[in-house]
């Protein structure tokens, strides 16, 4: 184990292929700084220590601190994040499952999964020590005061103790930081997998759809599909994680809390039983609020679709007032309006 440990420290170690970035030197102009920029990301051939802590932004960073940062000097996206080689993965994912529909219906969840899967399940497995890393402290914490508590008695622990135990702390703080931010990180790459994919796909069936079946598809609910559902499901995929996440920090939670409190820690478990009818009233109200200002603002799409279509008979008719007024109703009577509900129904369930 000490060998493969070793072997990989000095493999990721070795020099590997340079980007064609080159920091900015004082007194570059705009042009000649942006022209030092690759095209190729340092992410690409950064190695695993510059991953975990994100040293390869450093050059970008650096430039910061010499001139305004515009897009002329961002790099190109990582070619497993570039739209074009998602939707593409994503493709020959989904039409897997269409040749396979004579065995089982093709399923999208599966497609998905299938493209996203590798980075779900890494971003999990940093969720994961996230979690206990950051239930271990309070038990080193714990510790540190049995020290402290210790030199007030008739028989101290040694000092290599308490050196031992700031040591400990200081190793997970930084352990938890940065399985938290690859966790996050992987999280928004997941979600912008999924984004292109869903996206693309979308827009792709749009395109091909017969005179026919469009006129069973308003304008309005496909950009909501684009827009709105879209990243619903992105999101989904940042917060899904809570659904083993959540349940494993109660349950360490509630043994830290009885192993310091004893039973009277129950009482928390109690409280919080009681109120999950509260809350799961709480969400299906905001879920039906949430559909509510879907529609209205499919209504508000639709409503300004139809007049930039219709802008010459409007003009010619002067309905200007009139359609303007229309939008402006649907805008803020209705969809603003039930968007102010959610508001206030999400800060009651917070």
């Amino acid at each position: 184990m000490l060998l493969s440990t070793t072997a990989l420290f000095c493999a990721e170690l070795w020099p590997r292929k340079s980007t064609e970035y080159v920091l900015a030197e004082d007194g570059d102009s705009d042009v000649a700084s942006a022209s030092r920029f690759g095209i190729r990301a340092p992410v690409e051939d950064a190695n695993i220590f510059s991953q975990l802590t994100f040293s390869w932004m450093s050059p970008l960073l650096k430039l910061g601190q010499h001139k305004q940062i515009s897009e002329d000097d961002l790099w190109e996206v990582p070619s497993d994040c570039a739209p074009a080689n998602i939707a593409e993965t994503f493709d020959a994912n989904w039409q897997h499952e269409i040749d396979h529909s004579e065995k089982r219906s093709p399923s999208l969840i599966r497609a998905l999964w299938k493209t996203v899967g590798a980075h779900y399940v890494l971003g999990g497995c940093f969720k994961l020590a996230q979690d206990i890393l950051s239930f271990s402290k309070p038990v080193v914490l714990s510790m540190i005061l049995g020290f402290v508590a210790s030199h007030k008695t008739d028989k101290p622990q040694p000092m290599s103790f308490g050196y031992f135990y700031a040591g400990c702390m200081l190793a997970l703080q930084i352990t938890q930081s940065i399985a938290l931010n690859q966790s996050l990180q992987l999280g928004y790459v997941t979600a912008i997998k999924i984004k292109s994919s869903l996206t693309t796909a979308i827009y792709k069936k749009a395109v091909w759809l017969s005179n026919e079946t469009r006129q069973k598809y308003k304008t309005g609910e496909i950009f909501t599909m684009l827009t709105s559902d879209v990243d619903s499901v992105a999101r989904l995929s940042d917060h899904a994680h809570i659904f083993w996440s959540g349940p494993l920090q109660i349950i360490l939670g509630t043994y830290l809390l009885y192993n310091t409190l004893g039973w009277s820690a129950l009482a928390s478990i109690v409280v919080m039983v009681a109120s999950m009818p509260v809350n799961r009233g709480l969400t299906a109200r905001m879920q039906v609020l949430k559909k509510e200002q879907r529609m209205n603002k499919g209504k508000r799409i639709a409503l300004v679709g139809e007049a930039l279509s219709g802008a010459k008979i409007i003009k010619l008719y002067a309905w200007e007032r009139p359609i303007l007024s229309k939008i402006q109703y649907v805008r803020e009577s209705l969809e603003l309006a039930s968007l102010s509900k959610f508001g206030r129904m999400f800060a009651w369930a917070s």
